[in-house]
């Protein structure tokens, strides 16, 4: 075990986070229909015509995106836009809706974090440049196109009018955005030719972390002993927020019941899940008392075991 310093990233007051929409899409088949068709799950995903470059199966595509309001112990409030979606008709109506796009008018959401290159997380990156062009943009080390990696994320992102600075967060080198808020880059391979997934730390005073993933295709155990070995104030996991990829297809193994008994001694106070996670893992999750939070199936949202569209954690 490592014996180097635990890293301060600094503390919040609060950190408070909108689900903006985790309805990634509306019926699973479809989209997995889709990539076998297209070849399986080892192909690139920008030959599959889908929202926002085709026209496959509009009424299927929806995003995943979420809005971080993080006050300061001095008071001050930042705010970080997490993932941006995928069909830009939807992310526009849920931009609306929730006055995302107000906000990025009006300068008041300092950056756009992309946990991973997954369509959608960041198809519907137009539906934010077109209020705030020159947002900074954190992009996960995979994105990058030497070494075998295409460019055509860099290139959607060009397409878009963006003017502003992209980041690329190296692998495994925790970033502090600002003080409290810590961006971690964690290399992997997934499906649909994707590399590297970017995952968010907060440091809740008097409380512990709380971390928030797209997909968490890491591996939820992996990133949360990260935290703990990683940072000051992870000896306790106040909150998860997000996609948590345990069952993402309700495939059920014995190796999963280990994932959700493990989860269960680390003493979180908050599970709010999203749609990676599968229904059957926060069932599973409920059934050994892991306080998950319920969210209110509305906005497009389908069932209440996810923390859903226009639902709101508040943490700290």
């Amino acid at each position: 075990m490592s014996t180097s310093p635990r890293l301060d990233i600094g503390v919040l007051q609060r950190l408070k986070i909108r689900c903006i929409s985790e309805t990634g899409w509306f019926d699973t088949a479809t989209v997995f229909d889709d990539i076998k068709t297209a070849g399986g799950a080892e192909i690139d995903q920008y030959t599959i015509p889908w929202p926002p470059f085709g026209a496959l199966h509009p009424d299927n595509a929806a995003g995943f995106s979420a809005l971080l309001e993080a006050e300061a112990t001095d008071g001050t409030m930042r705010r970080i836009l997490f993932d941006t979606g995928w069909n830009p008709a939807w992310m526009d109506r849920r931009f609306a809706e929730e006055g995302i796009d107000r906000l990025l008018q009006q300068g008041q959401i300092e950056a756009l974090v992309i946990s991973h290159e997954h369509f959608d997380h960041f198809w519907g990156i137009g539906s934010t440049l077109k209020h705030c062009p020159d947002l900074t943009i954190y992009v996960p080390e995979g994105f990058h196109p030497v070494g075998g990696f295409h460019p055509a994320g860099f290139e959607l992102i060009r397409q878009q009018g963006h003017t502003g600075k992209v980041v690329t967060t190296p692998g495994d080198q925790p970033l502090v955005l600002f003080p409290g808020l810590a961006l971690v880059n964690f290399p992997m391979h997934t499906l649909l030719k994707v590399d590297g997934e970017n995952v968010l730390y907060a440091h809740l005073k008097d409380r512990g972390l709380a971390m928030v993933t797209g997909c968490g295709h890491g591996g939820v155990l992996n990133l949360l002993n990260y935290a703990r070995q990683t940072f000051i104030g992870g000896e306790h996991i106040h909150a998860i927020y997000g996609g948590l990829h345990i069952a993402p297809l309700e495939d059920w193994d014995e190796a999963r019941d280990q994932v959700i008994n493990t989860l269960s001694q680390y003493g979180i106070d908050k599970v709010a899940c999203n749609h990676c996670t599968g229904r059957t893992a926060v069932e599973k999750m409920l059934a050994v008392g892991i306080p998950v939070i319920r969210g209110t199936a509305r906005n497009g949202s389908q069932i209440p075991l996810f923390v859903g569209n226009g639902d709101v954690l508040e943490l700290g």
